[in-house]
């Protein structure tokens, strides 16, 4: 049995030799015993593409009051015979005094201002915004009064048109994109004040 401790004692030996060989630690500087290891871990993120749109989905535009004005068109002079007829020129579409408030060929063209907003993620950082009438939404009617909306356009300061490349400046509210409407409206069939319904255009936002 004696030969059996020398056995035990190189074991043992072999034993120390390889948990010293296989754990790494590092003896501080100064006669400090502490030990340290680390580690690097790489970390990777999917983000998903994402867009959000805002908008209003009901605008009314309140037209200011004109000042209501009296022209006064000068001299004219009348042929009159004894039964009571008159002849002569009378005021014409030409011969009008140009008013305050006059549109050409009864057109108008509103910038309506921050009307949406889009923020979001995409793998190009913008978006694609675009805007159209759906049918039967480009007039206005109030009885036989009518209103016409054409030629919508979608602008974010820099670009306006039908559809618009704009910066998707990521998820937080503060760094959203702001833009706005532009439309031209007809108002030479519009013969009532009052409220003229039944205009409608769609935005839609894309990622891209």
């Amino acid at each position: 049995m004696r030969f059996l401790k020398p056995l035990r004692r190189a074991a043992s030996v072999a034993l120390v030799s390889a948990l010293v060989t296989n754990t790494a630690f590092a003896v501080k500087p100064g006669g400090n015993s502490g030990q340290s290891s680390s580690g690097t871990a790489k970390v990777t993120a999917n983000i998903p593409e994402f867009i959000v749109l805002h908008y209003y989905s009901a605008l009314t535009l309140n037209f200011e009051t004109p000042t209501a004005e009296a022209l006064d068109e000068g001299d004219k002079e009348f042929n009159v015979s004894w039964t009571g007829e008159a002849t002569g020129d009378g005021l014409s579409t030409a011969s009008l005094m140009d008013a305050k408030l006059e549109l050409s060929s009864g057109m108008t063209t509103v910038n309506l201002g921050n009307v949406w907003a889009v923020r979001g993620f995409s793998k190009s950082g913008n978006a694609e915004v675009s805007i159209t009438i759906p049918s039967g939404g480009d007039i206005l009617r109030n009885g036989n009064s009518q209103i016409g909306m054409s030629n919508v356009r979608v602008t974010d300061g820099s670009s306006t048109g039908s559809s618009i490349r704009t910066n998707l400046g990521g998820i937080a509210k503060s760094s959203a994109t702001f833009g706005g409407v532009l439309m031209e409206l007809d108002f030479s069939k519009t013969n009532r004040s009052g409220s003229h319904n039944g205009g409608q255009y769609t935005i839609t936002a894309s990622t891209i």
